[in-house]
């Protein structure tokens, strides 16, 4: 009877633990992190009556009869079961999801503790710890590499107060870019750059003299000049570009080939009053002052490279011949003074060396005894003697010259010979040869004279000056007065090699002549009858000085000759050669046609242009100062290999520096890329600068290009498509102070700077365990290892299958209430049942007692 009276004991004893577990569960329905346990229930030692026996012969065997004692709570289990995440507005609230505990230290990395409650803040002295105080452990970044290492030991979370990150200099700019390629960029343009009336040199003196500073050969991409635009940019100027890399004022390309190009009449070509008849009267025929010829004359002449012949009988049939051709030969015979004739063609129509200019020469067959020859044809022939048939006798009034593209000319020099076109390259090469021809090589008075005489018997109209302005438009001028340059054969040219070309030649002139130069400074001693270059460098300069005609610019030639201009530009084609128009170069330049007195009028073709697109990024100094860096790229030409070739001009804001090779302005830099046929990068230079800020910060600061690799497409490109800057990016930055920090999904804490910059400050560390129920709970949300947990195994969070952390999250307590709820009922019912045992038994105790009564 007793037994079952201390059985009901035990059970409520059992059932007490049982209702204290589950109580306790309720009371940590709303604590973070906590994990319910359950109690579990074993019976206690058994008291045995019987033994049991073994089957014996025919008697059965016994089962063992076995009183028991009662229940007891033998363990209760800490159920380490997700809980739900709850959304906060604190960053520093971390959540598990998955398997793992933080781990924290209440001494400073001695001992740990570990949690799986995320309320985490930064205490005054920037540790990161937990509601107890205890310190978050992980792993800080290393401030020389800047990374953080988890394969290092954990320790302290520590994110000072006030904490400022220092600014970091630029070392690197990428740049993924399309520059286009195509024929049409719209406005994705600039401007030619511009150019002076001075070839191979500038007027950096404003004097018109030549010196060394001065010399700049256009056309060498390696020498640089600069003038400052409206934005206050550096632009290249003086610079010549391959014109078959350029564009129309709507962005279209000219797609000039070589061949194509223009026809440039300054003047419409117009003879002399012609006379006509034979001079002598003994010679038949003759004409009269009303233009009647005594007898029919034959006219056999070609125009133009057309023949004209007629028989005529007056000046009107003459002229009538003549005109007769006119849309063959561009010109047209007027009757002057009754019995005069006149030749012009305005170069306005034909696009071929037959319509343009008057060259008139005798014509095969029949001799012309009109006498237009006669009397007014140019003799070539060797000993000027009278030929009867004229045969070497022509008319020549030049004022038209084609101008083809060539994208390898050997040779862009050029004398008066109008069959020849004139080549060119670059804008360069069309600017001074529309400028030697307007000057030099026009027939403006339609004066005959031989080839060989012109130069000191032909028309001059050597002020016109053909420029390139800030628009990028060809600019004609034509103003009054002596011009002062070398075309007019005046001595400017003062540049060192200039001076000792010349003095070269005057030494050995002299000394030719005189047998020796007498006339010398003592120090030459008996060195009269050498050559200049045997010469001593000392030498030299002492003979230069003595001859000062050597270094003393000279106006040769004070001539005004002004003279009015008509431009007229056309279209140039050669069918024998299959070249055909080039219509919207023409019309780019047929804006410069019209009439251009001697005076101060311009006139000027329309815009041309360069396919360009620049890109610029803010870049850092040691200091953290930023200053901008730009990149203007401009299509400059084409690669040997059928790709394309781009300029490049980089630049900074002054007293920034980058140039160092000691020549042009310290702040810009040119370069080129280069692209294969395919569009893909071929190679760059330069790829790579170095800054001075000039501000106290570290000096020569290397930064590196990256413009992507060759023969790939990961950076800059060149297809047919809009120019347009996809990324570009630098790694520099100021210095900044700590605004903020958010937690990703490692653990990583990110602090965000004021400078906008963001980067890992530290990494929350969580362990595992074997065996999670072996852990032993302190209270404050914390476990600590036991011998049956397991040793923890410290490592990042989602790696070796810890869990991922949630930032602005935080675990819920795993309780469930429906369930706790159910279990108090049976936990209950369970502890009432053993109490009814007791009373039971005492009723039964009771009852033995009342035998005796």
């Amino acid at each position: 009877m007793m037994r079952s009276l201390w059985a009901g004991v035990t059970g409520i004893q059992a059932h007490q633990i049982a209702m204290d577990t589950e109580g306790n569960n309720i009371a940590n329905v709303n604590t973070v992190g906590f994990k319910y346990s359950r109690a579990n229930f074993s019976d206690l030692i058994s008291q045995t009556q019987k033994v049991a026996t073994a089957p014996q012969g025919e008697l059965g065997g016994k089962n063992p009869m076995q009183v028991g004692l009662g229940t007891q709570i033998n363990s209760i289990t800490k159920i380490f079961k997700q809980g739900s995440l709850q959304t906060t507005d604190k960053q520093t609230d971390l959540a598990i999801q998955g398997d793992g505990f933080f781990v924290v230290s209440p001494d400073g990395g001695k001992t740990y503790k570990y949690t799986r409650s995320g309320d985490f803040v930064r205490d005054a002295k920037g540790n990161f710890v937990d509601n107890n105080g205890y310190i978050v452990q992980g792993w800080l970044r290393d401030e020389l590499t800047g990374a953080v290492d988890t394969t290092s030991p954990i320790r302290n979370i520590v994110i000072k107060p006030g904490l400022t990150t220092p600014a970091n200099p630029t070392s690197y700019v990428s740049i993924k870019a399309n520059l286009n390629s195509g024929n049409s960029v719209g406005d994705k343009k600039t401007p030619i750059y511009q150019l002076d009336s001075n070839h191979d040199w500038t007027d950096v003196n404003g004097n018109g003299i030549k010196s060394d500073a001065g010399v700049h050969k256009e056309n060498d991409t390696a020498v640089n000049s600069f003038i400052t635009n409206s934005n206050k940019e550096l632009r290249l100027n003086e610079r010549g570009v391959d014109m078959g890399v350029l564009f129309n004022k709507a962005g279209e390309s000219f797609g000039l080939r070589k061949g194509q190009g223009i026809w440039v009449s300054y003047a419409e070509a117009k003879t002399k009053n012609l006379t006509l008849g034979a001079q002598n009267q003994n010679d038949q025929p003759t004409i009269d002052n009303d233009g009647k010829f005594n007898t029919a004359a034959t006219l056999n002449i070609e125009i133009n490279g057309t023949r004209v012949n007629a028989t005529v009988n007056t000046v009107g049939e003459l002229a009538a011949a003549i005109n007769a051709v006119t849309s063959k030969t561009g010109v047209q015979a007027n009757i002057v003074n009754g019995n005069q004739i006149v030749l012009v063609n305005s170069n306005k129509d034909g696009t071929t060396a037959s319509m343009k200019n008057i060259i008139v020469k005798a014509a095969d067959g029949a001799v012309d005894t009109t006498g237009i020859l006669s009397n007014n044809g140019i003799d070539h022939s060797a000993a000027q003697g009278n030929d009867q048939n004229d045969n070497n006798k022509s008319i020549e009034v030049i004022t038209a010259y084609q101008y083809t593209y060539d994208p390898s000319p050997v040779n862009t020099e050029h004398n008066l010979n109008p069959s020849t076109a004139r080549a060119f390259r670059t804008t360069e090469d069309l600017r001074e040869a529309m400028q030697k021809d307007a000057r030099l090589y026009v027939n403006y008075d339609g004066r005959q004279i031989t080839t060989a005489n012109w130069a000191t018997q032909g028309t001059k109209n050597d002020g016109v000056q053909v420029e390139v302005n800030a628009k990028g438009e060809f600019v004609i001028k034509n103003p009054k007065g002596d011009a002062f340059n070398e075309d007019d054969g005046d001595l400017i040219d003062m540049s060192t090699e200039a001076i000792y070309n010349r003095a070269e030649k005057l030494w050995e002139e002299q000394k030719k002549a005189d047998s020796g130069i007498d006339d010398l400074p003592p120090e030459f001693g008996e060195q009269t009858n050498v050559a200049w270059n045997e010469l001593t460098d000392a030498q030299k300069a002492m003979y230069i000085e003595a001859r000062l005609e050597l270094t003393t610019p000279a106006n040769s030639n004070d001539n005004e000759d002004d003279f009015n201009m008509y431009l007229s530009i056309s279209n140039l084609t050669n069918p024998a050669n299959n070249i055909n128009e080039n219509d919207k170069f023409m019309k780019t330049m047929q804006g410069m046609q019209g009439a251009l007195t001697s005076g101060e009028s311009t006139r000027q073709t329309q815009g041309l242009y360069l396919s360009a697109h620049s890109s610029s990024i803010d870049i850092y100094d040691s200091l953290g100062t930023k200053h901008s860096i730009k990149y203007d790229f401009t299509k400059i030409g084409y690669t040997d290999d059928g790709g394309t070739e781009w300029g490049i001009v980089i630049q900074v804001p002054e007293p920034c520096e980058i140039n160092i090779s000691g020549e042009g302005p310290k702040n810009v830099l040119t370069g080129s890329i280069r692209f294969n046929s395919d569009g893909s990068l071929q190679g760059y230079s330069p790829s790579s600068i170095s800054f001075t800020a000039n501000n106290g910060s570290t000096p020569n600061q290397n930064i590196d290009f990256n413009f992507g690799n060759p023969n790939d497409f990961d950076g800059i490109t060149s297809y047919d498509r809009e120019s347009n800057t996809s990324g570009i990016s630098q790694d520099g930055f100021s210095g900044g102070d700590l605004s903020g920090l958010r937690v990703d999904e490692s653990g990583t804490i990110i602090g965000s700077f004021t400078n906008g910059r963001s980067f890992a400050l530290a990494q929350v560390a969580m362990a595992t365990f074997t065996n999670n129920e072996g852990l032993e709970a302190e209270g404050g949300n914390v476990f600590t290892q036991t011998s049956n947990s397991g040793e923890p195994v410290i490592g990042a969070a989602t790696t070796g299958g810890r869990g991922a952390i949630q930032a602005s999250n935080l675990e819920m307590s795993n309780v469930d209430l429906s369930r706790s709820l159910t279990q108090l009922i049976v936990v209950q019912r369970g502890y009432q049942a053993n109490s009814k045992t007791i009373t039971t038994s005492d009723q039964m105790l009771n009852t033995l007692l009342q035998l005796k009564q």
